[in-house]
């Protein structure tokens, strides 16, 4: 039984580690925020994202169609477990815009700025 348990424990760190420890693609890693890029992608995201995903994250059921919710305990673990993963499929999507719905902000934005958005979305109250 002992051996069993180890053995299960072993196998939930293994995949926690692989999670973590993949890169987030060609994007490389999140650079570290400034407090100039905090404030930046603030004001940015209440003056361009939160008309359709809501100032903390959570859309008004009246948009159509629904843009993801952000800022939820889902949300939060999976930048936990997916890192920069995760990370960088947000970035990916704030770059390059989604299903002809949300736009892509990459011809406007810096990656500095991009990055500074994604680690907004990483922070919004859940």
């Amino acid at each position: 039984m002992k051996f069993q348990i180890s053995f299960f424990t072993l196998s939930l760190c293994a995949i926690f580690l692989s999670y973590c420890s993949s890169g987030p693609g060609k994007e490389g890693s999140p650079p570290r925020t400034t407090d100039e890029l905090k404030i930046f992608a603030d004001l940015y995201w209440r003056q361009k994202c939160a008309v359709c995903h809501g100032l903390t994250g959570t859309p008004s059921s009246e948009t159509n169609p629904a843009p993801r919710k952000f800022g939820t305990f889902g949300m939060k673990m999976g930048f936990f477990f997916g890192g920069d993963k995760m990370r960088a499929g947000i970035f990916r999507t704030v770059r390059d815009g989604k299903n002809q719905v949300m736009p892509a902000f990459g011809k406007d934005l810096s990656e500095e700025k991009i990055w500074a958005l994604v680690e907004k979305i990483e922070r919004l109250p859940h």
